[in-house]
């Protein structure tokens, strides 16, 4: 369920070893925070601005109920309010509205208050410190 929408910024992240008349351009935009959704999803004509690449089809289920065969296209760099991430994205049809979903956020660990209808950082990293739970994993003694 979406709640509020947010500035995205995206970018190819394959545009670093792609010759200059290759790469993508950044896109600006903003994005529903959907906490429905689980991947970042684009719409078509977002996917050709980036120049981004099919690398795998995903079957969706839309809010509708409908079932489809989407493209899964990447890698994005998706970059909200200064933390970024890298992510695959679903193509969705031209115009789409698109959706942050729940991946790109927990990779740049945000967390979601609906009452406020903004993204706040994890309080136990607000400074935005790198984050990885590695549960099991033992220090060294």
């Amino acid at each position: 369920m979406g709640v509020f929408s947010v500035e995205i910024t995206l970018r190819n992240w394959q545009n670093r070893f792609l010759p200059a008349e290759e790469r993508g351009s950044d896109v600006v935009l903003d994005a529903l925070v959907d906490t429905g959704a689980s991947e970042l999803c684009l719409p078509a004509n977002v996917v050709e601005t980036l120049k981004l690449h099919e690398i795998d089809r995903m079957r969706v289920q839309t809010a509708d109920g409908a079932r489809h065969s989407y493209r899964v296209v990447g890698m994005v760099e998706v970059e909200v309010q200064g933390r970024a991430t890298q992510v695959r994205a679903v193509e969705l049809p031209p115009g789409a509205r698109p959706l942050l979903g729940a991946f790109p956020l927990e990779g740049m660990d945000w967390h979601i208050s609906p009452k406020q209808r903004r993204l706040v950082p994890n309080p136990a990293f607000p400074d935005g410190e790198p984050t990885l739970y590695a549960l099991g994993v033992r220090p060294a003694p």
